[in-house]
């Protein structure tokens, strides 16, 4: 089995050289193209605002000058991803745009499942109700709902700890164990003193796999402020995991009944998490 984005296989050779984590690369910001970054905001924009805009609008909103967004907005129109209201003056995402959602949609588990899911969490919980997916030796968050009561305050796309967080734990609790003791040796700057350690990072791991769910990572009081589960794999082999987040006292009171709403949340909309 190969996981996602550059995991280490289980037949992968533990002592070969590691190559560079992808994660490590684009730690680096040098390798990011401002200009694509740019674009992508504008459409985050228009998916938050649900409605056509004026590029004065988009520039105060993203805090860009008038010159970066005019260019940015007419090279949108130009691929046709945005349609511009010539008497208005003003911009809307194109049709164009639904192949991508149709696509996306289908991929993680049809009929706007996940996105459903995700919100009636929200609702039941009045928690932050996170996704994220394996990054190298990191997790990368993928998409987050805020409540009223809980708000995370990281964007999507943020790399945090594989194996000091909820959801880092969660997803390892279901690898094989050469692919984990293998990520272990490697994770000194994750695990300190436990690296040296791997049987007792792995018991803790089996009492993740026992109970369901993870609490927080693998240090003792790292992370209590989220706990989270390993969803079915998702098409292409992706690897997601779901997870509550609250105020830390919060989320220790309440931790075994926030579990089982998740839990239960998890099989009405996606339906049984394999044992």
């Amino acid at each position: 089995m190969v996981h996602s984005y550059g995991m280490i296989s289980e037949d992968h050779p533990v002592d070969s050289p590691p190559v560079q984590d992808i994660s490590e690369v684009l730690l680096d910001t040098r390798h990011l193209s401002k200009s694509a970054l740019r674009a992508l905001e504008v459409l985050e924009f228009f998916a938050r605002r649900q409605c056509p805009a004026r590029a004065i609008e988009v520039a105060q909103a993203l805090g860009l000058s008038s010159s970066t967004t005019d260019q940015l907005l007419k090279t949108l129109v130009s691929r046709a991803y945005l349609i511009l209201n010539v008497q208005l003056k003003q911009y809307h995402p194109s049709p164009r745009l639904l192949r991508f959602s149709g696509f996306n949609d289908r991929a993680y588990f049809g009929h706007h499942r996940l996105a459903s899911l995700m919100q009636t969490l929200v609702d039941r919980t009045r928690l932050c109700v996170s996704l994220s997916t394996p990054f190298g030796r990191l997790m990368q968050l993928v998409d987050v709902l805020n409540s009223p009561d809980a708000v995370y305050d990281r964007e999507p796309g943020y790399l945090f700890s594989l194996f000091n967080s909820a959801a880092g734990t969660a997803l390892l609790a279901d690898w094989p164990v050469r692919t984990v003791r293998a990520l272990i040796a490697r994770s000194e700057d994750q695990l300190g003193p436990l690296v040296n350690d791997p049987d007792l990072v792995c018991r803790h791991l089996d009492e993740i796999r026992l109970q369901g769910h993870a609490f927080g990572g693998i240090s003792e009081e790292y992370g209590k402020c989220s706990l989270a589960v390993a969803l079915p794999a998702a098409e292409f082999g992706t690897e997601l995991a779901l997870s509550l987040r609250g105020p830390t006292d919060h989320m220790k009171e309440h931790r075994w009944r926030l579990a089982a709403m998740l839990e239960e949340a998890v099989a009405e909309g996606l339906g049984p998490l394999e044992a």
